[in-house]
């Protein structure tokens, strides 16, 4: 059980670094999957605890923005009240659009949209068309100073739009929000805030969702959760704060010096790995 728990620090790390920097989570993970995957036996549980564990080890990397942000992000004055909203806006049309998506692909295919579309094939796709676009944008965006003002209402919603393209598997969700907040015209220290401010409703929302789930299936099938399972998890959840405490601050002092198309280029190089792991 101990080499268990040495994967599950491992899950942690990799979750604390890829949920902050644009180089997508999922691509990391299914190729640590595949090297060292958790042997959590076979079986509806252990399925189900996968998936659980997937999703909820987030958990720990959002706890670190809270932690980091706390003064920004308690709701006590005018302008934190406003930030919250603005994260509600934000999060709509991720939440309208998988919803949207994940019934229809399950009316037409029985099977939800991330059975339909998740696949090596379709993040190597993604890690590279996005690490491009990275280049691209970073290279013709104009430079914008960090004047220090709140992202608008209505750059919120439209910054949205973009964090639903991290509903196709390899996108990633802070590199779709800062690929849009830089789209349109922010600078790169606020792009990046606002993306670790605009995880916390949707990976708060996946979680309540994932651990719902979870819940029912072990009180309808009378199944009780194995104690190392719950351990694994939490560990891989405290391991995946502290890094991300790190991560975060490494980003937001790195980019006052460069721009984002190294990650650009670090998703392409990501991207012809995966195909090339799951090809041969």
């Amino acid at each position: 059980m101990v080499i268990e728990y040495i994967k599950a620090i491992l899950y942690g790390i990799v979750e604390g670094i890829t949920e902050w920097l644009p180089i997508s989570s999922t691509g990391h993970l299914i190729l640590l999957e595949r090297i060292v995957s958790l042997d959590i036996g076979d079986g509806e549980l252990a399925a189900h605890f996968r998936t659980l564990f997937d999703v909820v080890i987030q958990l720990g990397a959002i706890l670190a923005v809270l932690v980091l942000y706390r003064k920004k992000l308690m709701p006590t004055t005018r302008e934190a009240r406003s930030l919250w909203i603005k994260l509600a806006i934000a999060t709509m049309p991720a939440a309208l659009i998988g919803l949207t998506a994940d019934a229809l692909c399950e009316h037409y295919f029985n099977k939800g949209l991330d059975e339909l579309i998740f696949n090596p094939y379709v993040v190597a796709s993604a890690l590279v068309t996005y690490g491009i676009l990275f280049i691209i944008v970073e290279r013709l965006a104009p430079s914008v100073s960090d004047s220090g003002k709140a992202v608008s209402t209505r750059r919120a919603l439209a910054i949205g739009f973009f964090q639903a393209l991290a509903l196709i598997p390899g996108t990633s969700r802070s590199g779709a929000t800062i690929l849009g907040a830089r789209i349109l015209n922010t600078s790169r220290s606020t792009a990046a805030e606002f993306s670790f401010f605009a995880a916390i409703p949707i990976i708060a929302s996946a979680s309540a969702l994932k651990i719902f789930d979870f819940c029912k299936f072990t009180t309808e099938a009378q199944t009780a959760v194995p104690p190392d399972m719950i351990a694994l998890l939490l560990l891989a959840s405290a391991v995946a704060f502290a890094v991300s405490l790190v991560c975060i601050k490494f980003l937001t002092d790195f980019i006052k010096r460069h721009s984002f198309a190294i990650f650009g280029a670090y998703r392409i190089a990501l991207g012809l790995a995966v195909f090339i792991f799951f090809k041969s």
